[in-house]
């Protein structure tokens, strides 16, 4: 009888243990593919390049046409999204948003606006059949020509 009590314990056990064993691998797993990602040259370029959009533009009183630098923030102290140098970027090539940047990679950027569902792209759709692409969406407030502000879905997409 006492053995009977024995081997039921036992099978308890087993399952407790199997079922711990997954459940660390699954944590593994994942913490091991998250680190992959941030350890990935595109991502860390994608991540610099999102918060670079919320810098103000280099040198601030120059033309869309001689920036050294792209940022979209009107200022340092206000980080609103200037639409003004939206719009003049939005005109450039591919070539010259990726030194504006200072990426490498190819670089898509589509800017929505919230209250009216308009889109402005830079740097053009990202090629089909591209396998190797990073995305990031950041939300920002968009200060319009008359100083009205909407709010703004930023979605950057980088690609090798």
């Amino acid at each position: 009888m006492k053995g009977q009590y024995f081997s039921f314990d036992a099978i308890i056990a087993s399952v407790i243990f199997v079922l711990a064993i997954v459940a660390l691998l699954s944590y593994w797993h994942s913490v091991r593919s998250f680190l992959d990602f941030q350890n990935d040259p595109l991502s860390k370029d994608a991540i610099r390049v999102s918060n670079l959009l919320f810098t103000p533009q280099s040198p601030q009183s120059a033309s869309c046409g001689s920036l050294d630098r792209l940022g979209f923030a009107r200022s340092w102290n206000d980080r609103r999204v200037n639409e003004s140098i939206v719009d003049c970027a939005a005109l450039q090539s591919q070539a010259w948003l990726r030194q504006k940047l200072g990426t490498a990679y190819g670089t898509s950027i589509l800017i929505t606006d919230l209250s009216d569902g308009s889109v402005t792209t830079l740097g053009g759709p990202v090629p089909a059949g591209t396998a190797n692409v990073v995305k990031i969406r950041r939300l920002a407030t968009l200060v319009n020509s008359t100083g009205g502000t909407t709010l703004a879905a930023i979605d950057l997409s980088m690609y090798r």
